[in-house]
C-alpha cells in the first residue's frame, strides 16, 4: 500500500508533506511515531526536520542530496561543457540530447548521464507553456480516493481582459456576483460552486466549513484534504494565526487537513485553475450578455454545475471522456446524483450563520493565547467527526 507520505508527494503541490509533518510536530509526535503516520523511515523525519531548522525552500527540503565528493567515474569536464553548450543551443531534454549528441558527433552518452549533468549545472530546459501561460504539476491520481483531495480557489470574475464588453457590463448593470468560490475533487473532477460580492476572510472561511459539512453529510468517512493558495480569503500563509486556528479548531474535528502551494506557484492548483478557464469560455462569455438578474443568474449558474458535474464529459488524465457523475459512480459508494446536484449559493447570505453555528463569529482571530488554549484543548469545537 501507497505511504501518506508517497501520495502527498505526487498530490501536485510540493509542499503537502512538510506541512502535514511539520503539522504533527505541532501536535507533539515524536519522531517514531510521525514515521509509522507517514510510512517513511524515523532517519528521514529528522534530516527533515533540521532541514527545516536551515530554512530550506519546498522543493530543496524534499530533495535527496547527492555525494558530497564527485563520483570517481563522473563524466569529464570537457564532455560535460559540451553537454551543457550543445542543450542551451538546442534546448533539448535528455533523451532528444542523447540522440541528437549520437547523430551529429557520435558520442554515446546515456541519456540518465546528461540527466545529472544537467541538474548537477542548474541548468533546465525552458517549458512550454499551456494557453493561459501556467506549467503543471503532475498529480498521481491512483493515489488518492473519489472526494477526499479537493483544490479550493476563489475567482474574480469580472475580469475585463477575460470577458467581452456585454458580459463586462452586465455584472456591474445588474449587479451580479462578482467572485466565485471553487472546490474540484481532483480524482473525479466533480465542483461545487459558491457566489459572493466580497472576497473576505469571512467568505473563503465559510466554503470550506461549507466543503467539509456536505461532504461529512453525503457519508464520505476517510480524512480529506483541502489545497488552498495562500490568499487573505483562506487565511493567508501557512505560518498565520488565522490559518492555524482554522486548522486545529474547526478542521481537525471535521478529519479535515488544509493544504497550502507554494507562493507564487499557481501551477499546483492546476485542476481548479483549468476548471475556471471553462467557467469563462462555455458559461460567463455565453451566458452573461443574457443574464438580466441576481435571481436568473443563481439559476444559470446552478443548471451549468449540473450541466459540468453530470453532462459534460472530460478528456483529463484517468477519466476517458467520462462525466463526473460516472466517474463518482464507478469510484464511491456515496451517492453520484446528490454529490453532483449541489446548487451554488450566495456567501454573503449564509457566512454568519455559518460562523454563528461553528462558534467563530466573535474569536480574535490574531490571537496568540487563543492559539495556546487550542493547543491545550481547553478550547474546542462544538461538533466532532
Amino acid at each position: 500500500m501507497t505511504s501518506l507520505y508517497q501520495r502527498l508527494k505526487e498530490s501536485g503541490n510540493p509542499k503537502a508533506p512538510m506541512e502535514v509533518i511539520c503539522d504533527l510536530i505541532e501536535k507533539g509526535k515524536t519522531a517514531k511515531e510521525i514515521a509509522n503516520i507517514m510510512g517513511i523511515t524515523e532517519r528521514w523525519v529528522r534530516t527533515l526536520m533540521k532541514r527545516k531548522k536551515d530554512g530550506l525552500s519546498a522543493k530543496e527540503l524534499l530533495h535527496k542530496k547527492g555525494p558530497r565528493s564527485p563520483h570517481p567515474k563522473r563524466t569529464k569536464p570537457h564532455i560535460e561543457a559540451l553537454v551543457i553548450e550543445t542543450q542551451q543551443k538546442t534546448n533539448m531534454g535528455p533523451r532528444r540530447l542523447a540522440r541528437e549528441l549520437k547523430r551529429t558527433l557520435n558520442l554515446n552518452i546515456s541519456s540518465y548521464t546528461i540527466r545529472n549533468i544537467l541538474r548537477r549545472n542548474n541548468v533546465k530546459t525552458k517549458k512550454v507553456r499551456s494557453r493561459n501561460g501556467n506549467k503543471r504539476y503532475y498529480a498521481n491520481l491512483n493515489h488518492w480516493e473519489a472526494l477526499q483531495y479537493f483544490q479550493i480557489d476563489s475567482k474574480h470574475i469580472a475580469d475585463a481582459k477575460t470577458l467581452p464588453p456585454k458580459a463586462y457590463a452586465a455584472l456591474f448593470k445588474y449587479r451580479l456576483p462578482k467572485y466565485q468560490f471553487t472546490a474540484i475533487d481532483i480524482k473525479t473532477r466533480m465542483r461545487i460552486l459558491c457566489f459572493s460580492d466580497e472576497c473576505s476572510f469571512a467568505n473563503g472561511f465559510s466554503f470550506i466549513l461549507y466543503i467539509a459539512f456536505l461532504m461529512r453529510a453525503l457519508g464520505i468517512r476517510h480524512r480529506m484534504f483541502f489545497q488552498t493558495d495562500n490568499g487573505s480569503e483562506f487565511g493567508g500563509s501557512e505560518e498565520s494565526r488565522k490559518r492555524k486556528i482554522l486548522q486545529e479548531k474547526f478542521l481537525e474535528p471535521l478529519g479535515v487537513t488544509l493544504l497550502s502551494i507554494p507562493k507564487g506557484e499557481k501551477e499546483a492548483q492546476g485542476f481548479v485553475e483549468r476548471s475556471h478557464r471553462t467557467d469563462d469560455e462555455e458559461f460567463y462569455i455565453p451566458a452573461l450578455p443574457h443574464i438580466t438578474s441576481r435571481k436568473v443568474f443563481m439559476t444559470s449558474a446552478a443548471s451549468w454545475v449540473k450541466y459540468y458535474n453530470q453532462k459534460r464529459s472530460h478528456g483529463g488524465r484517468d477519466m476517458n471522456g467520462k462525466t463526473p457523475k460516472e466517474k463518482i459512480f464507478e469510484l464511491s459508494l456515496v451517492s453520484s446524483k446528490a454529490a453532483t446536484s449541489i446548487p451554488p449559493i450566495l456567501l454573503d447570505k449564509v457566512n454568519t450563520f455559518i460562523l454563528k453555528m461553528v462558534g467563530a463569529q466573535n474569536i480574535s482571530w490574531d490571537s496568540h493565547h487563543l492559539l495556546q488554549l487550542i493547543k491545550r484543548k481547553q478550547f474546542v469545537a462544538p461538533y466532532t467527526f
